[in-house]
């Protein structure tokens, strides 16, 4: 996502306790209202838990997380930013999320301050947030007003007590494409908080685990896995069993909004190339052919790219356009055809991920949400690659991408380790990382030449206002035990895909997950 403040800055997007300084989460894409619970493990100094991902109206997918915050615990369900760093849930008395007058708008539930005991306001007002992947000033996907609060917030069975967030009472625009809103939990750096002028940062969500000794440094690992299992998001550690070859790491680019500090999670694309289904492969770009550096970015469905790389891509899929929108039957979207991005940062590694052609395509409803829109006489799939807006500051590379590797945020050293995710994993090995550089290298036995250190000033912690306590509940927050689910009607997704219709498509059945946004 891209977050809009006095000026334009790019934003992104638990079972319980593991390993030495770790919390790990579980997440991940199911199509039915029933999830069975993940089995806990507990290693000491992480945090683990579930990832609940859906589609959510025209936006494609989304991963969620559920955690309680408040005394007595109220369940709550936030998407995962990895590109944004405001924590933020929905108050209550926010218009859209108040039920009696009109239907609720938020199905992954609202925080009502006043029933909580251990409730602090710090700074009403203080957060100003407007969303969208190619947000600008003036226009993006949606927005919230938020004060600057503390409470207690439980993950999996981990409780932190005095977490920094925003309680959003104004909310406004079309947050999840569908007339929907969620909270979010935003999990970069702190210089990305959409604080108004003269309110200081605060510390993040990742920096109150490290304040509360939860995890050791602000690190954590990202595994989306393949759309039928879960995934995880692992605070403080990595999962060795998870990935497949080394990690290589890459040092992130400076931003240049302060001293040219690393304040976000800029990398380069060197290359992209294209391989057909009889094995012959086709360069899509070339090296130093993207003008903008790319992000990695959990709260995007999808991926960003300038109009010459998205015609190519267009033209080798053999999609068909309606309007903006790039249709192609889901039957001939080929398993054995896929991209292989290779990525550099501030140094001389690359990484180099593979990422199949089905992972960039989702299937398309017809706009009055009366069914699936089929192409020739068959369903069709809406291509998730979309043109970036030629004013765009970087390049948001989202979800489909993102799937196909395992990553490792480093807040403190500015660095993200990168390899190609291990799908369907059924094993697992958590480490946990301990505080210093080279602390990816140590824990997973890498070769030292792939963790270089950064040579970039790094953007440092935010100072808490309120101290923190760390305490273990007596049971974890599971991924089925969040909001209940939501089934949107017709109507509420009538934007997910506007189909030309002069083209050969016909209504079909509803496929129960395109109107499912929060089945939990």
């Amino acid at each position: 996502m891209k977050c809009t403040q006095s000026a334009s800055v790019i934003l992104l997007s638990a079972s319980s306790a593991l390993a030495a300084g770790t919390v790990e989460f579980s997440l991940g894409r199911e199509q039915h209202s029933h999830i069975p619970d993940i089995v806990e493990r507990d290693v000491d100094g992480t945090s683990e838990s579930a990832l609940l991902t859906n589609f959510a109206g025209s936006i494609g997918l989304r991963y969620f997380v559920n955690l309680t915050v408040g005394t007595p615990p109220q369940l709550q369900t936030l998407i995962i930013d990895t590109g944004s760093s405001d924590t933020i849930f929905l108050a209550t008395d926010a218009p859209s999320c108040q039920e009696g007058k009109s239907e609720s708008k938020c199905p992954g539930g609202s925080y009502n301050s006043s029933a909580s005991s251990t409730f602090q306001m710090l700074s009403p007002g203080a957060i100003d947030a407007g969303y969208g992947e190619n947000a600008t000033a003036t226009s993006n996907q949606g927005g919230y007003v938020a004060d600057l609060v503390t409470d207690v917030i439980q993950i999996g069975d981990i409780v932190v007590t005095g977490a920094h967030f925003g309680l959003a009472h104004e909310v406004e625009g079309n947050f999840l494409g569908n007339g929907l809103y969620t909270g979010i939990m935003g999990l970069n750096y702190p210089a990305l908080e959409a604080v108004k002028e003269g309110q200081p940062k605060y510390p993040t969500f990742v920096e109150s685990l490290v304040g509360a000794k939860a995890i050791a440094s602000r690190l954590y690992s990202l595994y989306l896995n393949e759309l039928s299992s879960y995934g995880s998001i692992l605070f403080g550690g990595v999962d060795t069993e998870k990935y497949t070859g080394n990690l290589t790491t890459l040092n992130l680019l400076p931003s240049g909004l302060e001293d040219k500090k690393v304040q976000l999670f800029p990398l380069r694309m060197e290359q992209v190339s294209f391989t057909h289904e009889d094995g012959t492969e086709e360069t899509i770009v070339a090296p130093n052919e993207f003008d903008k550096a790319i992000l990695p970015d959990s709260g995007t469905a999808t991926w960003n790219v300038p109009s010459d790389t998205y015609n190519k891509i267009v033209n080798m899929t053999g999609v068909t356009m309606s309007g903006s929108n790039a249709v192609l039957p889901c039957s001939k979207i080929s398993n054995k055809t896929s991209l292989t991005l290779t990525f550099s940062g501030n140094g001389t590694n690359k990484a180099q991920l593979q990422v199949p052609l089905t992972s960039f395509f989702i299937p398309a409803t017809l706009q009055d949400g009366s069914g699936i829109a089929k192409v020739d006489g068959e369903a069709a799939c809406l291509l998730m690659v979309k043109e970036a807006a030629p004013n765009s500051s970087i390049y948001l590379m989202g979800d489909p991408v993102m799937r196909a590797g395992y990553w490792v945020f480093d807040l403190d050293n500015g660095q993200v380790s990168i390899a190609q995710a291990r799908l369907s994993s059924t094993s697992s090995n958590v480490v946990a990382i301990e505080a210093g550089p080279h602390g990816v290298m140590n824990a997973t036995d890498q070769p030292s030449e792939l963790s270089a250190n950064s040579t970039a000033k790094i953007d440092g912690t935010a100072t808490a206002s309120v101290s923190y306590a760390l305490s273990t509940a007596a049971s974890a927050v599971g991924q089925t035990a969040g909001p209940q689910s939501t089934v949107l009607s017709g109507g509420a997704a009538g934007s997910m895909l506007n189909v030309n219709a002069g083209m050969s498509i016909t209504g079909a059945l509803l496929l129960s997950i395109a109107f499912g946004a929060f089945l939990l």
